[in-house]
């Protein structure tokens, strides 16, 4: 029988409530050789994921995850997503929304290998005052 179904279940729930988690959840989820794959790095390990998760999670008041039916072949799934999140210093607190997907393989019941998709100047610099500006000023000249 096979653990993907459960493994999918399990990320899917880990998500959708990331800002509730505990820290000792990850090791739960993720190999103690996972590696975690995002537009601001490579994050190899449990001790490197549990420090970008506490640094992620540090300011923010809310990050949820609403996530797509799974796609799932073989040891990999794929979900698309759409984060739902705030922190106070960005965008007067208001709560943004990013949408995104993920592509992860599985060793046994855990992630090895996450691979996350989405615009990071969307998600923060879009938001910061000075390089908000800059950065939606590029967008809007490659869409021309």
């Amino acid at each position: 029988m096979s653990t993907i179904p459960s493994v999918i279940d399990r990320f899917v729930d880990y998500y959708a409530r990331l800002d509730t988690q505990p820290p000792s959840a990850l090791s739960a989820l993720y190999d103690a050789n996972a590696t975690l794959v995002d537009p601001f790095g490579e994050h190899k390990g449990m001790l490197a994921i549990h420090r970008y998760f506490t640094h992620l999670l540090a300011n923010v008041e809310s990050c949820r995850f609403s996530i797509d039916a799974p796609l799932h072949h073989g040891l990999r799934f794929a979900v698309s997503w759409t984060m739902h999140w705030s922190h106070p210093r960005i965008a007067g607190g208001e709560t943004l929304i990013l949408p995104g997907c993920s592509i992860v393989d599985i060793h046994g019941e855990k992630v090895l290998r996450q691979r996350d998709y989405y615009d990071a100047g969307e998600m923060l610099y879009e938001h910061l005052p000075l390089l908000g500006w800059a950065v939606r000023g590029v967008k809007r000249r490659v869409r021309a």
